[in-house]
C-alpha cells in the first residue's frame, strides 16, 4: 500500500484531519481526529503514528502530520 499521510489543521473549537478527500474532526485531540479519519477510510484495524512536518505543510497551515499503520491484530491498534 502507498504511504497514507493524514494532515491535521486547527478548526473552530478543535482539530480537523484530512485523508484522501475524507475529513474527521475532534474537539480535544489532534491524534484522535487523525485516528477517526484513518478509521473512516480504512476501517477499525488501523492506527496512526506521528510524523515530522514538512515546510510545505507549514505553509499550507497544517499543524500535525500522521501516517496510517495497519495492524495485524486488534491489540496493535493505538
Amino acid at each position: 500500500m502507498k504511504s497514507a499521510t493524514i494532515r491535521v489543521r486547527d478548526a473552530i473549537g478543535g482539530y480537523a484531519a484530512t485523508l484522501q478527500g475524507q475529513r474527521a474532526t475532534c474537539a480535544w485531540s489532534h491524534e484522535e481526529a487523525a485516528r477517526r479519519v484513518a478509521q473512516k477510510v480504512y476501517g477499525d484495524t488501523v492506527g496512526v503514528v506521528n510524523d515530522y512536518l514538512r515546510d510545505s505543510d507549514v505553509a499550507a497551515g497544517v499543524r500535525y502530520r500522521y501516517h496510517v499503520t495497519h495492524a495485524t491484530d486488534q491489540s496493535e491498534v493505538n
